[in-house]
């Protein structure tokens, strides 16, 4: 694992009060002005990827700009390597809220019912006499209404309707969270020691976060590559804004802001949407610290993914719709989930001596106890954590409709899709990255709608606002936060108090803010995702509670073709030194956030591929700085975009930050 090396004379060796007041700083930003951005102005979705922009922003102008002067004119002002951990980490659990991850979803869902609901739907009968009362507000005096169309000046914002149900939602999520985290630490030496998982997605804060003894800058800035690959993605954008002004302008059209977007046609079978072609400076810099042969096995998967989906075409086979937001053939979505369940298992599997040595550590015995001072809390702590916070999302859900019977495969899929995710993401630097299916799709063709009562389907209507579009809520952050805690020195007591601190603004931040532009604007003028897509949502579930239907034998098949197919990649992989796919690109092979990266994917593998095939690991290192400007100087591209969006285009910004 990559450690900070500090000068002596920084080190510290507990997390000072200044860190957390500048990620207090960092975690109000992330949940104010991106949600003014894409809400009123109309700019990007900021923190549509697992490393947000809206952190990564100020984040960069933090560790290249503010820390870097103070460095020069006020060293004992600047914040060291150790500090710099603390408030990247707070920002990610920040982030975690605003928009679509949680606040924006969870408002907009319980608002629609009551807005949206006609004769047609069928709602009032169908739908409402299973929405529990303390999880959604009731529309007195229009409340609701009012938040979709916007409040008289002269009214007050009816704060008292949405505290309870915002309350008990707030409080579930911070049981996913904080159960995630525990996972997250008792997992985090298996995957960061024994299978040396890159953890690309934070390498990159880790750089921009480490101090030089005789410099201001940090080691891999000081690069003349570094200024090379920060200007390149700064001039394209910077370029095409200018083209905003003037329309004639030709722009140069690699990335979305200059209207990349292309797609290649390659047969009548595939669609078209499957080859993007475009450049992602953002995957891009994270993806030079992927391995090669990880790198090789995303695209080429992807590829036989493509000729399966045209092979399917070819001769009219179909298990059915894909469902909500899964692959758009539900054929591959299984048989990838059923990959990523045994690539999961398997690395339980194989952690298993770990595991033990954990449970040991718990208990107390002296055999194979593991010294856990280096990880964000004790193991005991993480154990006793675990258990309260699987009790209270099963009762939570219990209370919210679901069966007992269906809670097991439930929360099976959930765990798939949370820690298999997030362990992808640890391995590849896919910060877009989406599950295959989502967890309440498993349940449904698992035990068949047959089984499952209303108020059960309801349940499953509510389970978007905790896993966006097959997105994990907090796994992913979890487990890179426990690494980047591993390599701060002293008590992790105040780093995870820290955390909670970050928990509890960004939730108060993001609730104010969006209720108050809500009531303000009118949240169905935001034009956002979140705030028009719950329909759909509650529509497709209402229509499975007037079905009958068995198991879904033929998903299952494709499940469990995906098991075996993984199974026998893994055993290839381990018993073959000459094989040459790693079998992670399968258990990912064919999603959204896959295919419109996909391009870039390959670009880098193949510069990488020269890299090492001229000059070997010393040249590598020697590309480090280049692509970690990359990405430094698309952050502030983007930034630059979306000032000139705030200033001169309020209400009809220009896309620059998407897969």
């Amino acid at each position: 694992m990559a450690s900070l090396h500090q000068p002596a004379s920084s080190v510290r060796d507990r997390v000072t009060l200044r860190s957390v007041l500048v990620g207090t700083l960092v975690v109000i930003s992330v949940n104010t002005w991106p949600t003014y951005g894409l809400y009123v102005i109309h700019i990007n979705q900021m923190v549509f990827s697992y490393m947000a922009m809206a952190l990564m922003i100020p984040f960069v102008l933090l560790a290249l700009g503010v820390n870097v002067g103070l460095r020069r004119i006020r060293p004992a002002w600047s914040l060291s390597a150790l500090e710099m951990v603390v408030v990247f980490s707070m920002g990610l659990v920040g982030a975690l809220f605003p928009l679509m991850n949680f606040t924006g979803l969870i408002m907009g869902h319980m608002a629609t019912p009551y807005y949206f609901a006609s004769p047609e739907n069928r709602w009032a009968e169908m739908l409402h006499p299973h929405l529990p009362g303390w999880l959604f507000p009731q529309d007195v005096d229009g409340a609701m209404r009012l938040f979709f169309e916007g409040m008289p000046h002269d009214r007050p914002i009816p704060w008292d309707v949405w505290i309870a149900p915002l309350f008990w939602w707030f409080a579930f999520a911070a049981a996913i969270t904080g159960t995630c985290l525990c996972i997250a630490v008792l997992l985090r030496r298996q995957w960061a020691v024994t299978e040396r998982l890159p953890f690309p997605a934070v390498q990159v804060a880790l750089e921009m976060s480490r101090e030089s003894e005789d410099s201001i800058w940090p080691p891999l800035v000081r690069h003349r590559a570094f200024w090379i690959g920060l200007a390149i993605p700064v001039f394209i954008i910077s370029w095409n804004s200018i083209g905003y002004f003037v329309p004639d302008l030709p722009t140069i059209p690699i990335t979305r802001a200059g209207g990349g977007v292309t797609y290649l046609h390659v047969s009548r079978y595939i669609p078209d949407r499957y080859f993007y072609i475009g450049i992602n400076f953002f995957i891009m810099g994270f993806a030079y610290w992927t391995s090669l042969e990880v790198l090789f096995s995303i695209w080429v998967f992807y590829l036989l993914v493509c000729i399966e989906v045209g092979l399917f075409n070819r001769f009219g086979f179909s298990i059915g719709a894909p469902g909500l937001w899964s692959s758009a053939h539900a054929a591959n979505a299984w048989q990838a989930f059923g990959a990523l369940t045994f690539m999961l298992f398997w690395s339980l599997w194989i952690g298993r001596r770990h595991l033990l040595a954990v449970w040991h550590t718990v208990t107390g015995k002296q055999v194979d106890r593991i010294d856990d001072s280096e990880e964000l809390f004790t193991y005991r702590t993480a154990a006793i954590g675990l258990g309260a916070g699987l009790c209270f999302i099963v009762g939570w859900l219990y209370a919210s409709g679901m069966q007992l019977l269906i809670i097991l495969p439930f929360l099976f899929g959930m765990f798939v899709l949370y820690v298999g995710i997030a362990r992808v993401i640890a391995e590849t630097g896919l910060v877009y990255l989406r599950g295959s299916i989502m967890p309440p799709s498993f349940a449904l063709f698992t035990v068949g709608s047959a089984a499952i009562r209303p108020s059960t389907m309801v349940t499953f209507a509510n389970s978007f606002g905790y896993f966006t579009d097959a997105k994990s809520l907090a796994m992913a952050s979890s487990a890179h936060i426990s690494w980047l805690a591993a390599a701060v020195r002293g008590s992790k007591k105040p780093f995870a108090g820290a955390l909670v601190v970050a928990g509890l603004t960004a939730a108060v931040t993001s609730i104010a803010f969006t209720l108050y532009l809500g009531y303000e604007h009118g949240a169905y003028n935001f034009r956002a995702f979140e705030f028009r897509t719950h329909p759909n949502i509650f529509n497709y579930y209402v229509r499975q509670m007037e079905t009958y239907l068995p198991p879904d034998w033929k998903r299952l098949g494709f499940y469990g073709i995906g098991l075996v197919v993984m199974a026998l990649l893994t055993l290839a992989r381990y018993q073959f030194p000459w094989w040459p796919i790693h079998p992670i690109g399968f258990a990912i092979m064919e999603t959204f956030a896959v295919r419109g990266t996909i391009f870039t994917i390959f670009i880098v593998w193949i510069a990488k591929s020269l890299i090492f095939r001229i000059g070997g690991i010393a040249l590598y290192r020697k590309g480090q700085p280049f692509f970690l400007g990359i990405l430094a100087g698309f952050v502030i591209g983007v930034a630059i975009s979306a000032t000139v969006d705030v200033i001169w285009f309020p209400g009809e910004g220009h896309s620059v930050h998407h897969w």
